[in-house]
């Protein structure tokens, strides 16, 4: 079974508080099942969860969160980023082009993820991410990363930043696709 780990239920809990209010996070955590409650109520970013709790959580914040769905979610992904990137990481990243620290995200991954693996290649003024090797997809799954990864050329420096989810698996595609243009 594929494993995340907890930081993202840390950065949940986090968002939700900070956009919602702590009474809303009390009401998310009764929307979730039993066994995902407990999961996620006191999460720990060192512990492993399995990545299909996180799906399940993913669409309980979707579907009662806000007014639009998709947007609840990429702004999760957004906030997930600022929290991951400190100010002197940040500072030290923007002295690099953003396909480059792109690159270095995706060697990053398996410290947060059992599964997976980003292929990055460099296009003119932007950069192509291929996930691979993902044993199981779910759109809002890809929605979240898009936020994660849009924020993070952000914030070490693309400018006019414009990305995309081309060709999702969870939609019937044979890859996972996103590609990110900035100046």
């Amino acid at each position: 079974m594929a494993k995340t780990k907890g930081t993202g239920f840390v950065a949940l809990k986090s968002f939700i508080t900070r956009q919602f209010g702590y009474d809303d996070w009390r009401r998310f955590l009764s929307l979730l099942e039993p066994a995902d409650r407990k999961k996620v109520e006191m999460p720990s970013a060192k512990e492993w969860y399995d990545l299909e709790t996180w799906f399940r959580v993913l669409h309980v914040l979707s579907d009662n969160f806000g007014d639009d769905q998709r947007k609840v979610v990429l702004d999760f992904g957004r906030h997930e980023a600022d929290r991951d990137l400190t100010s002197i990481q940040r500072l030290f990243l923007r002295l690099a082009n953003p396909a480059f620290v792109l690159e270095k995200a995706g060697e990053y991954w398996r410290n947060f993820c059992d599964f997976g693996e980003w292929r990055i290649e460099r296009v003119e003024n932007g950069a192509r991410a291929e996930l691979a090797d993902v044993p199981i997809l779910d759109e809002l799954y890809c929605t979240e990363l898009l936020g994660y990864l849009g924020r993070m050329m952000e914030l070490v420096g693309a400018k006019n930043l414009q990305t995309e989810h081309i060709q999702c698996r969870a939609r019937g595609d044979d890859k996972c696709i996103f590609t990110g243009s900035w100046s």
